[in-house]
Order: structure tokens, then C-alpha cells, then sequence
């Protein structure tokens, strides 16, 4: 059986979310707005979603699992070093500077609105599953022996989200500050993953 979110049409309706938050930001966006442009009836969205909050959510999940197919893809090619497969990660991550990246506005979005249990909820999911992604990388590097075996890989996942979430949140709130940049992120994390 088809998963929800292989279904073409709740694909068709991600897209067009992304397409209207990167026109019109995610406060401007409406339900409406994705109804008439999707041509989803509004029965139809219901039936995926409960509210424009969730989608948003669901396309925040979707650009963050495109960093972790980016860098199975750069390991199944055999591109196992470690630096090779940090590169794969932080070429998906460059958008983290970019204040008007969509992945960038709907966590800043979601994350204003943190107050209502079922955006809290979401935003705890997607937290701990970029922790839960970034340790299976870190562990996936450790059994190759690229990574000391030593290191921490859950600890050193969640300060790796932590970095990248924080840069973010930079990112929105102070979009002329450069002081930490893509290669920067890189380097810290190729420093604490090669030092172990």
C-alpha cells in the first residue's frame, strides 16, 4: 500500500505550499490559497492535513529528509570518507544562511507559534529526528572507521542540530551577521567527528 506522503497528490499539495510560502511567506499563505492553486478540494486536503500549520510542517520534514538521501547517496557511491560525506551534508545544509530559504521560514514560522501542543509536538518530532539522522551518520562513519568509535554519537548528534538550528534561527533574526558560516559549520563538524 501507497504511503500518504508517496501519494501524488499530497505531493502536489507540498509543492504547491512551497511554491506559495516562497511567493507570499508563511503568514500570507492560506488554505484557500492552496486549494485554488493545487486544485485540491478543500474536503481533499482535510483528508491529509488538519491545517496549513501541519503542511508547513510536512514540507519542513521533507526538505530536512533531503539532506539525509544527499548523504546516503554521496556513501552509496562510495564516497565514504569522512570528509567526503561531510561534504554531502553541508552542501544540502548551504541554505541555512539564507534568510529567505523556505526550510529557514517555516522553522521560524513554526517555531513563533510553538505555544499551540500540536505545532510543539511537530517541532519536537522534527528535533529528534534530525538528532536520530545525524547519529545513524555519525554511526554509519564509525563502522566504515572513519569515526572514533569512541565518540559519543548521540551527544554529538544533538550538538550538531543544536549548531544548525541555531544558525538558523541567526540566519532569520540577524541576516547581515556572517560570523559563522557553511564552511565554518563544515569545519566544526569535520573537526569533532575527525578528533572523536
Amino acid at each position: 500500500m501507497q504511503s500518504i506522503h508517496q501519494n501524488p497528490t499530497f505531493q502536489l499539495l507540498l509543492s504547491v505550499t512551497e511554491e506559495l510560502v516562497v511567493e507570499k511567506g508563511c503568514h500570507q499563505t492560506t488554505l484557500q490559497d492552496i486549494i485554488k492553486r493545487s486544485g485540491v478540494s478543500k474536503g481533499a486536503i482535510y483528508h491529509y492535513v488538519k491545517s496549513k500549520d501541519e503542511l508547513l510542517g510536512f514540507v519542513l520534514r521533507k526538505r530536512l529528509d533531503q539532506i539525509g538521501r544527499d548523504f546516503y547517496q554521496s556513501v552509496d557511491q562510495g564516497n565514504q570518507s569522512l570528509e567526503g560525506a561531510l561534504k554531502a551534508i553541508s552542501g544540502a545544509l548551504g541554505h541555512i544562511h539564507d534568510p529567505k530559504d523556505i526550510t529557514n521560514l517555516i522553522f521560524i514560522y513554526l517555531l513563533s507559534k510553538k505555544e499551540d501542543p500540536a505545532i510543539a509536538e511537530m517541532l519536537e518530532t522534527l528535533y529528534e529526528r534530525s538528532i536520530q539522522n545525524s547519529q545513524e551518520w555519525i554511526e554509519v562513519g564509525q563502522r566504515a572507521g572513519e569515526i572514533s568509535a569512541t565518540l559519543d554519537a548521540k551527544k554529538t548528534a544533538a550538538l550538531f542540530s543544536i549548531l544548525t538550528f541555531g544558525v538558523r534561527v541567526q540566519t532569520v533574526v540577524s541576516p547581515n551577521i556572517k560570523a559563522f558560516t557553511g564552511e565554518d559549520v563544515f569545519q566544526v563538524m569535520y573537526d569533532t567527528l575527525s578528533k572523536g
